[in-house]
C-alpha cells in the first residue's frame, strides 16, 4: 500500500492547521475546566452537580458541532479567493436551528436526572447548572458557523487570542458569581454556568468582527443558494453529528452508570473526564486538519495523497496520545491536586477513585484518538454517513454491553467501565480506517454527494 505511506510534508500541513485549531480547542476546554476547578473547591457534591449538567451540555455541543462542522469542508472545496456568502448564511441557519432545539433539551430533561438513578442533591444541583448554561448555546453554535470558514480558509490563528481572552472572562465571572466577589451576586454553581453562558456570548461576537475584518465574502445570487448550501452541509453534518452525538451518549451513559456508584465515584469521573477531554480535543484539531486535507486532495483528484493524509493524521495522533498517557502514569496525583483533590483529607476517598481511573484512561485515549480522527478523516472523504453506522454500531453494540459486563459484573466499579467504552473505540478506529482506505481507493468524490454513489 505504497499509496498510503507516512509523509513528512503532508505532517507538515496537518500540523500547520491542527496547531491552533487544538490550542482553540484546548481553549474552550479550559472554560469548562476552570468551571470543574471553581466548583472542586465549593466540595466534591458541587463537582458532582456540575460534572452531571456538564455531561448533558457536552452531549448537545457535540450533536450541533457535528451539524456545523462541514462547513470547513465547503469552504476549503470551494473555487476562488472570495468564500461563498451562503456557505456561512447556511452554516449560521443550521447553527441557529440547532441552538434553540439544544437549549430547549436541556431545560426540559434537566429535571429528569433524578429519574436515571443519580443521588438527589447532585440531581439537584446539575438541574440549576443546565437552566443557566442553555442560554449560552445559541452563540456557541454561532461560532462553531464561524470557525468552520476561517478553518476552510486556513486562516485560524486569530481563533486562539479570542479564545484566550474567552478564559479570562470565563474565570472572572466564574469566581464572582461563584463566591460574589467583584461585587456580582453570589450565585453557587448556577453561577459558574452563568458565567460560561456569558463568556460564549462574548467570544461569538468577536469572531464576528474577526471574520469580516479578514475575510471576503462573494454575494448570495439568490435564496435558492443558500437552500441548496443547506442541504451539502446536512449531507455533511447530520451523519457526522450522529456519529459524533452518538460518543456524546455514549460517555454520557457511562457517567449515569457511574453516577449509580454513588457521589464520590461520580465527582471522581467528572475530574479524570474533564482531564481526559483536555487531551482528546488535541485529536479534534487533528481530525479537522486531517479532514480538510484529504477533502483538499480529493478535490484536486489525487487519491493517493488523500489516502497518506489520513495515515499521518492517524500516525500524529497515536505519537500525541502516547505522549499523554506517560504524562498520566507519571504524574496522577500532582495533575488530581489542581482539582483540590488529595490522597489525604475529605476527598481521599475520590481522590484513590479518580487515580486509579486515570491510569486506566490513559490507555483508553489511545483507541479514541484513533477513531475521532477516522471520523474526520472518512468526512473530507465525502462518506460521513459511513462513519456514522460505523460508531453508532461500535459504541452501542461493543462498547456499552463491554462497559456493562466490566463495569458491574467482572471488575466492579469506574474503571471497569472505562476498559469497555475503551473496546468501543477500538471497534470504531478500525472500522472508520478500513472504509477510509476502501473509500479512498476509488475515484475523486463529490462532497456532501458522494453517499449517493456509496
Amino acid at each position: 500500500m505504497s499509496g498510503s505511506n507516512i509523509e513528512v510534508s503532508e505532517a507538515r500541513r496537518i500540523v500547520e492547521l491542527a496547531t491552533p485549531l487544538a490550542l482553540v480547542q484546548l481553549a474552550q476546554v479550559a472554560i469548562s475546566t476552570t468551571d470543574m476547578v471553581m466548583l472542586g473547591w465549593a466540595g466534591g457534591i458541587a463537582l458532582a452537580g456540575g460534572a452531571l449538567g456538564l455531561a448533558v451540555f457536552n452531549l448537545m455541543r457535540t450533536i450541533g458541532f457535528g451539524l456545523i462542522v462541514g462547513t470547513s469542508n465547503l469552504v476549503a472545496a470551494a473555487p476562488g479567493d472570495k468564500v461563498p456568502a451562503s456557505h456561512l448564511l447556511a452554516a449560521l441557519l443550521v447553527a441557529a436551528g440547532a441552538g434553540a432545539l439544544a437549549w430547549i433539551a436541556m431545560v426540559a430533561g434537566s429535571s429528569g436526572l433524578r429519574l436515571l438513578g443519580q443521588d438527589a442533591g447532585v440531581a439537584e444541583l446539575a438541574r440549576d447548572y443546565l437552566i443557566h448554561l442553555a442560554p449560552g448555546i445559541l452563540p456557541l453554535f454561532g461560532f462553531y458557523a464561524y470557525r468552520g470558514v476561517v478553518v476552510g480558509r486556513r486562516r485560524a490563528r486569530f481563533l486562539l487570542a479570542i479564545t484566550i481572552a474567552t478564559i479570562f472572562v470565563n474565570a472572572v465571572l466564574d469566581y464572582g458569581l461563584l463566591f460574589g466577589a467583584f461585587g456580582l451576586p453570589k450565585l453557587g454553581v448556577s453561577g459558574v454556568a452563568a458565567a460560561s453562558s456569558l463568556a460564549y456570548l462574548a467570544q461569538f461576537a468577536a469572531i464576528v468582527l474577526a471574520t469580516h475584518r479578514t475575510i471576503a465574502f462573494s454575494p448570495v445570487s439568490a435564496a435558492a443558494e443558500i437552500v441548496a448550501t443547506i442541504r451539502r452541509l446536512l449531507a455533511i453534518g447530520l451523519p457526522t453529528a450522529g456519529s459524533y452525538g452518538s460518543e456524546a451518549a455514549f460517555t454520557a451513559l457511562m457517567t449515569l452508570m457511574i453516577g449509580t456508584l454513588g457521589a464520590a465515584a461520580l465527582a471522581a469521573q467528572a475530574v479524570v473526564s474533564q482531564i481526559t477531554y483536555v487531551v482528546f480535543v488535541l485529536s479534534v484539531g487533528l481530525s479537522h486538519a486531517t479532514s480538510v486535507g484529504v477533502s483538499e486532495a480529493l478535490g484536486a483528484g489525487d487519491p493517493g495523497r488523500a489516502r497518506r493524509v489520513g495515515v499521518t493524521g492517524l500516525a500524529l495522533g497515536a505519537i500525541v496520545a502516547s505522549a499523554f498517557a506517560v504524562f498520566f502514569l507519571l504524574y496522577a496525583s500532582a495533575i488530581l491536586s489542581l482539582f483540590s483533590l488529595s490522597a489525604s483529607g475529605n476527598e481521599r476517598e475520590i481522590h484513590l477513585t479518580a487515580q486509579t481511573l486515570l491510569v486506566v484512561a490513559a490507555f483508553v485515549q489511545l483507541p479514541d484518538f484513533a477513531q475521532n480522527i477516522g471520523i474526520g478523516a472518512l468526512r473530507g472523504a465525502g462518506h460521513a454517513q459511513t462513519g456514522f453506522w460505523i460508531t453508532l454500531l461500535s459504541y452501542w453494540a461493543v462498547g456499552a454491553p463491554s462497559a456493562w459486563l466490566f463495569g458491574m459484573v467482572l471488575i466492579p466499579g469506574a474503571s471497569g467501565i472505562w476498559l469497555g467504552m475503551g473496546l468501543g473505540f477500538a471497534a470504531a478506529a478500525i472500522g472508520l480506517y478500513s472504509a477510509f482506505f476502501r473509500a479512498t481507493s476509488n475515484s475523486p468524490v463529490d462532497l456532501g454527494r458522494s453517499e449517493q454513489r456509496a
